[in-house]
This record gives C-alpha cells, structure tokens and sequence, in this order.
C-alpha cells in the first residue's frame, strides 16, 4: 500500500503504539455456581454495551458534521450522484499491507463514505476544470497581448508620418523655425504639442504594460507549477481511494459475521437468564410464605391471650356501668320532659313572632320597591333630560313651538301637585288595585322611554349628519375658490414670463399659443363646473332644509310624549306620598330619606329645564349665523364669477396683441436663421479635424484601460482560486486526523472483543470440566434453542 503523506505515518506510529500497551480490563473469575456466572457475564455485557454506544453517538456527531460541511458547500447531491466506492479496482500486490492494518468501522458502511468519496471526486473534477479555465485565459491573454503590441506599433508610425508632414507643410509657408515661431495663437502649433505629451504619456505606459507582462508571464509559469503538483497529488489520493474501496468490502464481509455471531450468543445469553430468573423467582416466593405463615402463627397465639384477658375486664366494667347508666336514665328523663314543654311554649311564640314579622317584612319590601321603582323612574328620566338637553344643542331654533308646550306642561304639572291632597283619599282605597297594575304600567313606561330614546337618538343622528354635509359643502366651495384663485395666479404668471421671452420667438411661440388654448379651455370647463357644482350645492340645500322640517316634525311628537310622560310622573308621585303617609308611623327614616331624594329629583328636574331654555336660545341664534354666513358665501361666489369674466375678456384682448409680436419676430428670425446656417458650416469644418485626431488618442486610451481592467481580474482569480486551495487543505487535513483518530479507536475495540471471546471460550470449558453437584443443569436440546 503506498504512503499518503505524513498524516498517514503519524497515524501508523500511534496505531503501533495502542498496540504495544492495550487497555488492561477487569479479570473475572469464572464460579462454580452457574448463577454468579451469569452475573458476570451479564455485568461484561452491560460495559461493552455502553462502550458501543458511546462510539455510535460519536460517529454520529462527526458525520453529521461532515454532511453540514458538504450541504454548504452545495455538494452533496452530487457526491451521491457520483458516489459508488464498490466500483473501485482492487490491486492485488497490496493485500498484505491492507490485512495487517485495521480500518475503522465507519468505512464498511456505503451511507457515511460514500459521500466523501463523492465530493472528493467533484473536487477533482472542480480543480482541473479550473486548471483548464486558466490555460484557456493565459492563451487568450498572450494572445491580446500580441494584438495589443502590433496596435501600439501601428498607430506610432501613423503618428511619426503625421508629424513629419506637418512639419514639410509649416517649414513651406513659413521660413521661421515652426516651434520657435512668434505666432502664440496659431492653432496648429498646439495642436502638435499636445500631441508630443501625448506620444510621450503614450510611450511609457507601453512600457508599464510591457512590464506587466513579464510579470504576469513569471505568475503564469508559477501558476503552472502548482498545477502540475496538484495532478500529482490528485493522482495519488485516486489510488489510495481505490484502496480504501477494497479494504471496505472486506470489512463489511467481517461485520457480517461478527453480527451473526452476536446474535447467536445473544440469544443464549438470555435463555439462560430467562431459565434462572424463574427458578430464583420460584425459590424466593416460596421461602417468604413459609416465612409469613409462621409469624401469622405466633402473633394469633399472642392476640387469643389479650382477648380472653380484655373480656374478663370488659364483664366487670359493664356490670358496674350499668347500675350507673340507669340512675342517670331516670334523671335524664325527668329533665328532658320540663324541657320539652318549655320548648313546646317557646316555639308557639317564635311562631307568632315571625308571622308577624314576615307580613311586616312583606309590607316593607312591597314599599320598598315601589319607592325604589319610582326613584329608578325619575333618575332614567332625569338621565333623558340630560341626554336630551346635550343633543339638542344645535335645533334649539326649531323648538320655539316645544317651549310653550313645555310651559303648559309645567302648569299642569303645579296644577297636580296641588290636587294631590284630594286625590290622597282615592288612591288609599285604590292602592290594592295599583299595586297590581304598577308593574304592567312601569313596562309599558320602559318600553315608551325605550322607544322615545331611540327617535332622539335617530333625530340626533340625522341632524349631525346635516350639519356635517352643509360643513363639507362650505369646504369644498372654499377649496374649489382657491384652486380657482390658484389656476388665475398661474395664468397671469405664464403672461408674464410671455412678455419677457420675447427674444426666443421660435422655441415659446408654439409653447405659449399651446398653453393658451389649454388654459382657456381649463378655464372655460372650470367656469362650466363651478356652474354645476352650485345648482348641485342649492339642490342639496334644499333637500337639507326638507329634512329639517321632518325632524322638527318629529321632534314635536317626542315633546308630545315627554308632556305625557311628565304626566304619569306627576300621578306617580302622587301616589308615592300617599304611600308615605301611611307608612310614615312605621318606618319614618326611610321616608325622610326617600323625601329629600324626591326633592332633590324636583330641583334636578327644574335646573334641566331651565338648561333646555339656555340650549334652545343659542340654538336659534346658531341658525341665524348659519344663514348669514350661507349669503355671504353665495354674494362672494357671485362676485368672483364677474370678476373672472372682466378677466377672460382681457386674456383674449393680449393674446390678439401677441399673436402680433410673433408675426414680426418670425421675419426677424429668417434673417437670422441664414446667417447662422453659414456660420455653422465652418464650424462644423473645423471640428472634424479636431475630432480625427480626439479619435486616435480616444482609441489608445480605451485599449490601455481595457488591458489594465483584464489584468485585474486576472489577478483576482488568482488569488480566489489560492484561497480556496488553502481551504481544501484545511479540510483535507482535519479529515485525515479524524480518520486516524477513528482507526486507533476501532482497533481498541476490536481487540477487546476478541480478548473476551476467547475468555467465553476458557469459562465454558472449564465448566464442562469442573461441574459441582450444587451447580444447575440444563438440558442439551435447550441451549441450541
């Protein structure tokens, strides 16, 4: 087998090492008794189990680390692809060399190396793809660069021929030395000087370049060095892989056995434990019941003692209780028959003391609750007033006509109060009949509150949403003004800058006839719309106003019913202060009480009223603010439209005068357009000599630039490409040090198994030989089962 490298005879000293001083393991000795027998085994067992697992979970790690690494670098799908180490060729001079070192296990299995395999073999395919990438390129280069050289050749001679021509036609006209020549502002003369710094700029980056490719030529060379000991290298890890292959098919052939093996002892192992369980099972079971009945024994015995000594003592003590017992009978029985018939009397009077009670409790709670019902009542109503008092903040005009009747109600709510001392003598005789048809009429009330509620709220609803509409139609009526105002500004604006640019007739007539004809357009369609917008805007008003009117209908028929509840608050009341007045004896406390809070309601009640008064006055005066600022508006939009129709007409007076103006700016500008096509035309003479000569020099330059860029990224390829390679290397080595690691590991284990196989082997001659008469025999036809 050949050498890999020096990784690889680091691994064979320290595999030779492990060799020479193996792992001392714990000597067990075999017993005669085939229990403790087992037990060791069991006990041998259980280490090299553990052992096992402690180096598939480290396997494990290290693979999974190694897929990580391939799933980055995107390879793993094709070391799969490729990957198949069974393909490999097998040369037979090196079996000794393969038999005499151990692999390690992870090499029998196709799951962990095939994948290295794989992207081993990607690598090299990557690397000579990239080694034939740089050939392709060094030839391409050397190639512009020959290219390049004749081009620089090239172009000095045109120049040379250029120079020596200008020099015979300057030395023809003039006898003067050209270059020494008084003539400061002659063109020509400029025109060569730049030209010499140029040829001179010229001439050394030729030379830089030239430069540059030796260089690069000595990188080349070195380029190619490393890449013919790279193919060296590749071809040695090829063999070594074949190698590899070849060891792994043995080992795989070796794991095989071993695990039949395995299996085999396996299920000897636990027959003979199933055996010997049920037999100590069996043993241990019995010895406790035997056990356990004689101590059942002694203590019976023990407990027949006490319990004839117990009764003995039990007859005594009962005899003596009972003479007791019947002494203190009779008395008991005396007592217990005085107490009864105190007890008799006692109930009969708790049994009248809460007959009373209950129809006194009864009485108080019928009170009670028609007084807390009433008191509910006022406070809903006073919560409604309130309610009503803060949504009618803006149609306080519209209840003028609500004021009188709410005037009438107040009178007629004195009007009741007053009749209430001779109404007191109807309700007590009719307060049986009330009582029932109290809660039938607090239903009806709720469910009329409930009802007078929701049209509040509806025509709250409604008039927010007026208000809101006529606010955004004042917006909208402002912002269309200013747009309006902002469009004008703007025309006047463009105007303005006409009358200034009248020296670019040519370019601004078109513009200005252009943005006329647009603007008065414009202007026209905003006048069109503003006129539709407003006969929209009345039609909204007055629809507006309609809805008004609707809800002022309605909210008189919730004055209506307001009038009408107050009412059966007042007939309410009534009867609560008859109801007072009979209970006034009983409980006069709670009475009081329930007076002030009725009091306290009136006050409520008339502080709310006269903020419904306060509310509707500035409602009124709102609406009138509301109508004067709508007229004002409609004045102001009338004004403005007159105003934009005085300006229009001036717009149409300047644009007759301008057309004017551009009449005459046209001749103007045909006398000018003649004199400039000639000027033009010298000037275009002029400039293509000058742009002949920018073109060589361009020329020139872009070719340097574009060699100066190719170096570049040459160079930058280059060392991409060492980066990656110094990377491989990495990871080739920590590989081959894993891999050496492994090896060292496996060749423990597969020594310590083989050391205990052989030990299997001595304990089971030796008890063939020497079996005790106190040993357990199993029968023959068992042990190969």
């Amino acid at each position: 087998m050949q050498v890999g490298g020096p990784q690889d005879e680091r691994t064979k000293r320290l595999f030779r090492d492990n060799v020479e001083a193996p792992v001392k393991e714990k000597e067990f000795i075999v017993p005669v008794d085939f229990r403790v027998q087992e037990e060791t085994y069991q006990e041998k067992f259980h280490a090299q189990h553990e052992e096992i697992q402690f180096l598939k979970n480290y396997i494990e790690r290290i693979l999974n680390q190694l897929r990580r690494v391939l799933v980055k670098h995107d390879e793993l799908e094709q070391l799969q692809s490729l990957c198949d180490p069974m393909i490999a060729h097998v040369n037979p001079a090196e079996d000794d060399e393969t038999h005499s070192l151990v692999s390690p296990p992870w090499f029998t299995s196709k799951e962990y190396m095939s994948p290295l395999f794989a992207a081993y073999e990607s690598r090299i395919k990557e690397l000579e793809g990239v080694c034939e990438k740089y050939r392709t390129d060094i030839d391409s280069f050397a190639s512009q660069v020959h290219t390049m050289a004749a081009d620089n050749d090239r172009l000095q001679q045109e120049l040379t021929s250029a120079l020596e021509k200008l020099i015979l036609q300057s030395e023809s006209k003039s006898t003067t030395d050209f270059y020494a020549s008084s003539k400061g502002a002659d063109p020509l003369g400029d025109q060569l000087a730049e030209l010499n710094e140029r040829l001179d700029i010229l001439m050394s980056e030729n030379s830089l370049l030239v430069e540059q490719v030796s260089l690069q030529e000595s990188e080349l060379e070195e380029c190619q060095k490393d890449i013919q000991e790279r193919d060296n290298q590749l071809l040695t890890m090829s063999q070594n892989f074949n190698q590899a292959s070849v060891a792994i098919q043995e080992l795989r052939e070796t794991c095989e056995h071993l695990k039949n093996d395995k299996k085999r002892c396996e299920v000897q192992i636990q027959q003979f434990a199933g055996t010997i369980a049920q037999l100590e099972a069996q043993k241990e079971n019995i010895g406790l019941a035997i056990e356990n009945h004689k101590a059942n024994e002694a203590k019976y015995k023990k407990q027949i003692e006490e319990y004839e000594i117990t009764l003995a003592t039990i007859k005594r003590g009962a005899e003596q209780k009972q003479t007791l017992v019947t002494k203190r009978y009779q008395g008991v029985c005396e007592r217990l028959r005085e107490l009864t018939s105190a007890l008799d009397s006692k109930d009969r009077q708790v049994d009248e003391w809460q007959e009373r009670h209950r129809a006194a409790s009864s009485e108080l709670d019928l009170v009670k609750h028609d007084c807390e019902g009433m008191v509910k009542v006022m406070q809903s109503m006073e919560k409604q007033l309130n309610e009503y008092a803060a949504r009618e903040e803006a149609v306080a005009e519209l209840e003028r006509s609500t004021l009188d009747k709410a005037q009438a109600a107040m009178l007629e709510r004195d009007q009741a109060i007053a009749k209430e001392t001779q109404c007191r003598r109807e309700i007590a005789r009719l307060l049986e009949q009330k009582r029932v048809a109290a809660s039938e009429y607090l239903k009806a009330t709720d469910e009329a509150v409930e009802k007078a509620k929701r049209k509040q709220e509806t025509a709250t609803r409604l008039q927010a949403d007026a208000e809101k509409q006529v606010k955004e139609c004042t917006a909208q009526q402002d912002a269309r003004f200013k747009a309006f105002q902002d469009k004008y500004q703007t025309l006047v604006d463009r105007l303005a800058q006409t009358e200034l640019i009248r020296d670019d007739a040519i370019a601004q007539e078109a513009k200005i006839a252009s943005i006329l004809a647009t603007k008065e357009l414009q202007f026209e369609k905003t006048l069109a719309e503003i006129a539709d917008k407003l006969k929209v805007e009345h039609e909204q008003v007055s629809g507006l106003q309609r809805e008004l009117d609707v809800r002022r209908s309605e909210l008189r028929e919730a004055q209506e019913s307001n009038a009408a509840k107050e009412k059966h608050v007042a007939m309410m009341t009534k009867e609560v202060e008859d109801v007072r007045n009979e209970w006034s004896q009983k409980n006069k406390y709670q009475l009081d009480m329930y007076a002030q809070q009725v009091r306290d309601l009136k006050g409520r009640l008339e502080l709310s009223e006269s903020e419904i008064m306060k509310l509707k006055h500035e409602a009124t005066k709102t609406e009138q603010t509301l109508r004067l600022d709508y007229n004002r508006m409609e004045a102001k939009f009338k004004h403005e439209l007159e105003v934009s129709s005085h300006r229009c007409s001036r717009l149409k007076d300047e644009k007759t005068r301008v057309e004017a103006q551009l009449m005459d700016l046209q001749a103007k500008h045909a006398i000018y357009a003649t004199k400039i096509i000639g000027l033009e035309q010298e000037l275009a003479d002029a400039h293509h000599q000058c742009s002949q000569w920018q073109m060589h020099i361009e020329e020139a330059e872009r070719k340097s630039a574009d060699i100066g860029s190719q170096l570049a990224l040459v160079l930058s390829s280059q060392q991409q490409n060492l980066r990656a390679d110094v990377e491989l290397k990495s990871t080739l080595d920590r590989t081959k040090l894993e891999k050496s690691r492994l090896e060292r590991e496996i060749a423990l284990l597969r020594k310590t198994i083989e050391d205990q196989r052989q030990r299997a082997t001595t304990q089971s001659s030796l008890q063939a030989k020497d079996a005790s008469p106190h040993s357990f025999y199993v029968p023959v036809d068992k042990l190969g089962t």
